[in-house]
């Protein structure tokens, strides 16, 4: 792996990871994490690797298990770990239909492969779960590597923060999270989750497709939707002149509002990693 940011706090010390959650977010293209000092609710590392060319769960792993940190800081006592994995492999079922006990049932509305596991996730603030499938050797993998981790689909953290960070009100709001090979929508009519999905988007021409086809299928109101993007996205970059095409009411999420960000970390752009910190508003 290539290592493209490491920010550290220089207090940050193995006898303080008792009071810390490290949340990981094993992405399409990279892998993340951070560490949360929960007593000050502020962040103490950021770290961020491109993943090489993966062509199976193998290869996955092997990545993982090559990292320094695996010999070191992922061995500490943390109070917590929580672990996010992308994967087109999920379905939601409304909290009023869910019986627990049916997931192998409910596992059928996915495509799944062979040796998958299947989790459940709760979404409190949506009201609904998330069944995802997750391969049986990476589950046992990370459950190697890391001390009892709790393991989420992309969307379970994504929605659950937003959710919890979002403020009541009675605007329609579309989420759009932007990184290299995917992109993931969330649609919010007066704080109400109404759509998600994930998609393959590898350049701003494919991501102008799905804006077109999602202002056609949701009937979107170009003039009161608020649009709020994350990810690998910035001012008047290409993605953002796409949106900027039709919609007027564009803000950056601002993961500031998650977690605190000591003076270590202003460098980093608040809506980059929004969707690794919404990690921390999951129970």
């Amino acid at each position: 792996m290539l290592k493209l940011l490491h920010l550290v706090d220089d207090e940050f010390q193995s006898q303080n990871a008792a009071k810390c959650d490290l949340l990981i977010h094993i992405g399409i293209e990279s892998f993340q994490y951070a560490i949360i000092d929960k007593v000050r609710d502020e962040l103490k590392a950021l770290v961020e690797y491109e993943l090489p060319n993966i062509s199976n769960q193998g290869d996955l792993i092997q990545a993982i298990e090559n990292l320094s940190e695996c010999t070191k800081e992922f061995k500490y006592t943390f109070n917590k770990v929580k672990i996010s994995i992308d994967s087109y492999q999920f379905t939601f079922i409304p909290d009023e239909f869910y019986q627990s006990g049916n997931d192998e049932e409910y596992a059928k509305f996915i495509t799944t492969k062979h040796q998958s596991l299947i989790l459940c996730n709760a979404i409190p603030f949506a009201k609904i779960k998330n069944i995802i499938a997750i391969n049986s050797d990476l589950h046992l993998a990370l459950n190697s590597i890391f001390q009892q981790p709790k393991i989420y689909g992309q969307a379970s953290s994504f929605i659950q923060g937003i959710l919890k960070s979002l403020k009541q009100n009675t605007e329609h709001s579309l989420y759009i999270d932007i990184h290299q090979k995917h992109i993931q929508f969330a649609y919010f009519k007066q704080s109400e989750l109404s759509f998600y999905n994930l998609f393959d988007s590898i350049n701003a021409i494919e991501f102008n497709y799905f804006i077109l086809n999602i202002i056609e299928s949701l009937k979107l109101d170009l003039d009161h939707t608020a649009i709020i993007l994350s990810g690998q996205v910035l001012h008047h970059d290409e993605y953002y002149q796409r949106i900027e095409k039709y919609f007027k009411d564009i803000q950056f999420a601002d993961s500031r509002l998650i977690i605190k960000h000591p003076e270590l970390f202003n460098k980093v752009f608040s809506q980059t990693f929004f969707s690794l910190f919404t990690l921390d508003q999951c129970e």
